[in-house]
Formats: structure tokens, C-alpha cells, sequence
């Protein structure tokens, strides 16, 4: 009797340990699947392209990279901080060098450079603002060459990502991928079918949910982002059990190590 007892208790424990690593299993093939971006995507297919990015329209405060070049060194250099041998990079690094740098569109739309003086801005494009300026600089300098970036196109990312924080663009426009990239990724508890994005508008805050789970999202007037969009990775509502699980299993595993060694020992 004593040796079916123990037999027993053998394949009890056995049977534990099989349950808990088939459980981990399956945890983690859920897991996987909703960690999937777009994974209703097939290799060799074609899907439809995102719409195009958003034009975006300068707006009072913003803060603006300008270059005006001329064939005379000496007046490029009053108009651009890297025409003196700073580079670009270290010129406009850190909030505090772009607030230096940069020129800021005041409460009436305009900016103010040295020469050309006040040069009402807002409302128009990056291109549609060099225009304006290349006008405004004939009048004094001759082939001018007239360069517009925002310098205050920033993101920022909160949530289910390694490095949630505020991230600047220097192109033309971001993605939410590209933002989370920027964000060093998820975390493995992002609730990927429900990614919030927050936009600022005149009339309030605009909200859109992305699943970026499915390519669908790529549509998504949202899947390129706005100067000061943001965005939130939800957690997904089991993140409080998948954060003890790894601790159970070690417990339960530790268990079933235990019990096998006594029914060894007893035998």
C-alpha cells in the first residue's frame, strides 16, 4: 500500500508540474498572438497605403529653424547658427538650445528677423512660410536661399513602452510605429488592439483608438501623428496576473521539485 501511496504522489506531482507547463504554454501563445503587429498581414500581399500625412499649419508659439543663405558669408551667418561652423546637431541639441537658436512665432503669428523684421507666419505651411520669406528678403538680399523646419514638432509616449517620454521630429512627418520605436518598444503587456492617441485641436482634444493588431490601423487618420500628439500603450486587463505568473510558476515548480524528492526519499 505504502508503495502506491508514494507511486501516487509521484505521478500527482508529475502531473502538477505537466499542468503548470502546459499552462505557461498557452499563456504565452495568447500572449504572443496579441504582441503581434498587424499579424493579419501574409507574406507577398498588398494592402492600401496609409492616407496622406496631415499638412500642418504653423501656429503661435511654435518654434522654427530658419536659414536664409546668400552668397555673402557674413549676412548668412547673422540669420543661421550653423553657418558659423557650429554643427547642426549640437546647435539645436536639447529644449534649451532649440528655445536659443530657434525663432519663436510670437501671439500675433509673426517672427521677428534681424533685417527683414516682423514676417507674419502663422497659418501657413513650412513651404508656403519660405515663400514668404524669400518676398520678404529680396528686397535686401540677392539669391536668397530660404530653408523652414519646426523645431517644436514633438510626440510624446506614454504607457506600455520601455521609455515613455517626449520625442522631437525633424522630418516631415512620424508614424505611431515610428514613435513607439523612438519609445524603445512595448512592454509584454501592451494592449496593442486598443492604442489611444490624444490630438490637441482649437475645439478641444480629438481622440482615436488604433488596433495595432490589424492593418486596418494603417488607415487610421491617426497613424501619422501631429506636433504634440499623444500617445498611450494601454495595458491589457490580465497585467496583474501575467506579472505573477513567472513568481507562481517558480513556487509551484519549487513545490513539485520538493514533493518528487520526498517520495524519492521515502522510497
Amino acid at each position: 500500500m505504502t508503495y502506491f501511496y508514494n507511486m501516487k504522489n509521484v505521478h500527482g506531482s508529475r502531473l502538477l508540474a505537466f499542468a503548470c507547463i502546459l499552462l505557461f504554454h498557452c499563456t504565452s501563445c495568447t500572449n504572443a498572438k496579441k504582441l503581434t503587429i498587424m499579424r493579419d498581414l501574409s507574406p507577398n500581399q498588398t494592402v492600401p497605403g496609409p492616407k496622406p500625412p496631415p499638412v500642418y499649419h504653423i501656429r503661435a508659439k511654435d518654434n522654427l529653424y530658419i536659414s536664409i543663405a546668400t552668397p555673402d558669408q557674413d549676412l548668412t551667418k547673422m540669420t543661421d547658427p550653423t553657418a558659423s561652423g557650429v554643427n547642426q546637431a549640437m546647435a539645436y541639441e536639447g529644449i534649451a538650445s532649440k528655445a536659443v537658436n530657434g525663432n519663436t512665432v510670437d501671439l500675433d503669428g509673426n517672427i521677428n528677423l534681424p533685417m527683414l523684421g516682423k514676417i507674419p507666419v502663422a497659418g501657413l505651411t513650412a513651404t508656403e512660410a519660405e515663400d514668404t520669406i524669400r518676398s520678404a528678403a529680396r528686397q535686401f538680399l540677392k539669391d536668397a536661399t530660404v530653408k523652414v523646419r519646426l523645431l517644436s514638432y514633438k510626440v510624446t509616449v506614454l504607457g506600455e513602452v520601455k521609455m515613455p517620454g517626449v520625442y522631437f521630429n525633424y522630418n516631415s512627418y512620424i508614424t505611431v510605429l515610428d514613435a513607439i520605436s523612438l519609445a524603445q518598444g512595448m512592454t509584454d503587456y501592451v494592449k496593442l488592439s486598443d492604442v489611444l492617441v490624444l490630438r490637441p485641436t482649437p475645439g478641444g482634444t480629438k481622440t482615436f483608438s488604433l488596433n495595432l493588431n490589424s492593418k486596418s490601423a494603417i488607415q487610421s487618420p491617426a497613424w501619422y501623428l501631429l506636433p504634440d500628439d499623444v500617445v498611450v500603450l494601454q495595458p491589457g486587463k490580465n497585467k496583474g496576473l501575467q506579472q505573477k505568473l513567472p513568481l507562481a510558476g517558480v513556487i509551484v515548480g519549487t513545490i513539485s521539485a520538493i514533493a518528487l524528492i520526498l517520495n524519492y526519499t521515502k522510497n
